[in-house]
């Protein structure tokens, strides 16, 4: 199922100029499956809500503009494991950038990345599930530089998560 998932996000990549998204939705601990833009049904995808929110995060996050960010920033939002931060998310990664960090393309590889069903939340990258000893070669490569974030076989890197009635509710690295 692995070579299926690698190939087909393959496909999709060559075909799309790199600029694609794939999904994939857990089906159970040891079983994924993909779903492509030519054979997936509804229930394959994420809800309305939730792709509208991905969609919104992404083109904000394209802008390089952090305050394009502001009307997806609700009190569920967590941002930072280090407790809220004076001024609010924004502020973060304002501050994150300031410190040469870059918060908005980190949002955009983490939100281009097939996604996951974590506790009943939509979650990007797909690996916050999987530990990296399951990692294809080809999967790696996909994650690039965020293949780097596993402490063992945990992934601690960014994260982005949405709730299904479309809720952004986290975008934070680290445990």
């Amino acid at each position: 199922m692995r070579t299926l998932l690698a190939l087909t996000a393959a496909v999709l990549l060559a075909g799309c100029g790199g600029g694609a998204t794939t999904e994939t939705v857990t089906v159970s601990e040891t079983e994924t499956e993909e779903a492509t833009a030519g054979g997936a049904t509804d229930a394959e995808w994420p809800p309305e809500p939730v792709r509208r929110t991905q969609e919104g995060l992404l083109e904000a996050a394209q802008s390089g503009e952090v305050d394009a960010l502001a009307p997806y920033v609700t009190d569920r939002l967590s941002y930072s494991f280090g407790g809220p931060v004076e001024g609010g998310a924004i502020a973060y990664w304002k501050q994150l950038e300031a410190e040469g960090e870059d918060p908005l393309g980190t949002l955009v590889k983490v939100l281009s990345l097939p996604w996951t069903l974590a506790q009943g939340n939509y979650v990007w990258p797909w690996v916050y599930t999987v530990p990296r000893s399951d990692l294809t070669d080809y999967e790696t490569q996909l994650l690039g530089d965020l293949a780097d974030d596993f402490d063992g076989s945990t992934y601690l890197g960014w994260r982005a998560g949405i709730a299904p009635d479309g809720t952004w509710i986290f975008f934070v690295a680290g445990d």
